[in-house]
């Protein structure tokens, strides 16, 4: 049965240009949530690719270093959309989605051709892969990885985080979400819940950093009407995101990487893997 999910993994890894593809050549109205779409997939695709076995270590850094690429291409249309939105809600007077939106079609426009041109290149890159002689044991090994490094970065304690570390131990909840919700048709009940775990996690460490660019985005004009009042309120929301977050935590990370890559061997065994949306 293992030798099937690593089947899965690889067959998972190829169809993400396709579906990027999809994303991008729909007529979606909304540009920015194109955007959002695109680097959910991005960012889904990074955290399978980690997952890769030994003999395909270097293709897959090679690959995920340009998917990184392909993400933080759109990332400055995706700051604006989010200043934009949260600013709209503490203060419709300081910010326009609809000047967001705009960005956001612009940038489609002048990138859309050389990401697509890319992502076909990425695909060939992938057809040429191989997982014939490996059983599932690299992908339990992979996950322990990423599971044990989120756990070890919880110890710092994400209500005092600094920026820099809040930024890096969520990237790793992000890689631990995407990776869960791969595995989770092997144990729906378990993995399924750890994946709404982690992807709430996740959503509160956003919104935790997203807050503290809408901090920093108003103290560059500290003129504006009302900025007093909301750089008293955003850090105390900052501070409510972040104490919900290591709440989810503790319940996320409460097993340690040993126990959590034997259950997971276990789940894989009796299991056949099953396509994830990742939408």
């Amino acid at each position: 049965m293992t030798r099937r999910w690593a089947r899965h993994w690889l067959r998972s890894c190829r169809e993400f240009p396709a579906r990027a593809l999809a994303v991008l050549d729909r007529r979606e109205e909304d540009p920015g949530r194109t955007i959002h779409e695109f680097r959910r997939l991005m960012k889904a695709w990074r955290a399978l690719l980690k997952l890769a076995p030994a003999e395909l270590a270097e293709e897959g850094k090679a690959v995920r270093g340009a998917v990184g690429g392909l993400r933080r291409g759109f990332g400055i249309a995706r700051d604006t959309a989010v200043v934009a939105k949260v600013l709209s809600a503490l203060c419709p007077d300081h910010a326009s989605e609809d000047d967001a939106q705009d960005a956001a079609a612009v940038l489609l426009a002048e990138q859309g051709d050389a990401v697509r041109d890319e992502l076909r290149r990425l695909s060939a890159e992938m057809a040429r892969w191989s997982v014939s002689n490996e059983t599932g044991d690299f992908l339990v090994r992979a996950f322990r990885r990423s599971y044990r490094l989120a756990r070890r970065q919880a110890r710092r304690d994400p209500r005092r985080m600094d920026a820099e570390h809040l930024h890096e131990w969520r990237s790793m909840i992000v890689d631990l979400s995407y990776q869960l919700s791969f595995f989770a048709p092997a144990d729906p009940a378990r993995l399924g819940r750890l994946a709404k775990a982690a992807e709430r996690l996740r959503s509160r460490l956003g919104n935790a950093i997203d807050l503290g660019m809408v901090r920093a985005h108003l103290a560059e004009r500290p003129a504006l009407d009302g900025v007093d009042a909301l750089a008293q309120e955003i850090p105390r929301k900052i501070a409510k995101q972040r104490r919900k977050a290591a709440k989810l935590a503790k319940r996320l990370l409460a097993r340690r990487p040993r126990r959590a890559g034997a259950d997971l061997r276990e789940a894989m065994e009796h299991r056949p893997p099953r396509r994830t949306s990742f939408g």
